[in-house]
């Protein structure tokens, strides 16, 4: 009797999940020969064709046999491992996170495992994507959500792409093109090293707009405020925009914004990987099967 290990399943339900090997690869941290090779092994351990075609995202009669099968030995191995953290002296998980993502995510998160009756326990730290990663180098986390500008971070667990807009506050009115553009823009961020301020400063000086900086704050709360009394403007991801303020509509008197590299991060050390593994694929499917981020292949 063959044993097919768990991370060649892990990249088969990727791989139909997200519809395409390059896709799978970046939330997986691999490159799409890599995914392509593991396709390969898996099929040559079942000796039997997944795919409708080599290359290709679409599933045979024997693939979907295969991919109900794969999702419940996934759900049984994350469950029995984050299960197990409880046995471990060192069961609590340290996670860093931005504060934006923290305020979106983790309330979900929380409830799905209040919800399942999970056993971790958690410290969390909200901080710049920079420290986060500077931190994980050091040991001080287990877990670590970053964004980063150009590319994912060495070791990334999964990585995803996240869209970035302009935002203003609900009852914020559009102002003319010309008008807008004569203006100075007042803009809201948070403290120098994030990557929202980085890209929405860069824009801005590219586009030769004047513009002043009149509010900053570490808290997403804090922008909100600011923004929700339309004291200025910021730049926020896409999706977590907060329900009070609204997203400005691409336009010719506001600088396209460039996209932010994310990506789930896990501790090296072998004493706490394989529980902090397991949370960190239960927490990826949330942000991005559960959550609809920007995917490219």
């Amino acid at each position: 009797m063959r044993s097919i290990p768990t991370d060649l399943l892990r990249a088969f339900v990727t791989v139909i999940d997200l519809r395409g090997y390059t896709r799978a690869g970046e939330k997986l941290g691999r490159t799409q020969p890599a995914i392509s090779l593991q396709m390969k092994r898996l099929q040559e351990l079942l000796g039997v064709s997944l795919f409708a075609k080599e290359g290709g995202a679409q599933i045979t009669e024997q693939g979907e046999l295969v991919a109900g099968y794969a999702r419940q030995i996934l759900a049984l191995n994350d469950d029995m491992m984050l299960k197990l953290s409880k046995r471990d002296s060192k069961g609590r998980l340290r996670l860093g996170i931005p504060n934006d993502y923290a305020d979106h995510f983790l309330p979900k998160l929380m409830a799905s495992l209040a919800r399942d009756g999970g056993d971790l326990t958690f410290d969390v730290v909200c901080d710049l994507s920079h420290n986060l990663l500077q931190g994980l180098r050091n040991g001080l986390f287990d877990i670590v959500v970053a964004m980063t500008p150009d590319g994912p971070s060495e070791g990334a667990f999964m990585t995803w792409k996240e869209t970035l807009a302009w935002v203003c506050g609900a009852q914020m009115p559009d102002l003319p093109e010309d008008a807008a553009r004569q203006s100075e823009l007042r803009i809201v961020c948070y403290p120098e090293g994030c990557l929202y301020r980085r890209n929405m400063l860069t824009a801005l000086q590219r586009d030769g707009r004047n513009f002043e900086i009149v509010y900053t704050s570490p808290s997403l709360a804090g922008l909100e405020a600011a923004v929700g009394a339309d004291f200025g403007v910021t730049v926020l991801a896409r999706r977590i925009v907060p329900a009070k303020l609204r997203i400005i509509q691409p336009s010719a008197h506001l600088p396209r914004l460039a996209d932010v590299v994310v990506g789930i991060y896990v501790s090296p050390d072998r004493k706490r990987s394989a529980v902090a593994q397991s949370f960190a694929a239960r927490f990826a499917d949330m942000f991005v099967a559960g959550e609809g981020a920007a995917k490219v292949d």
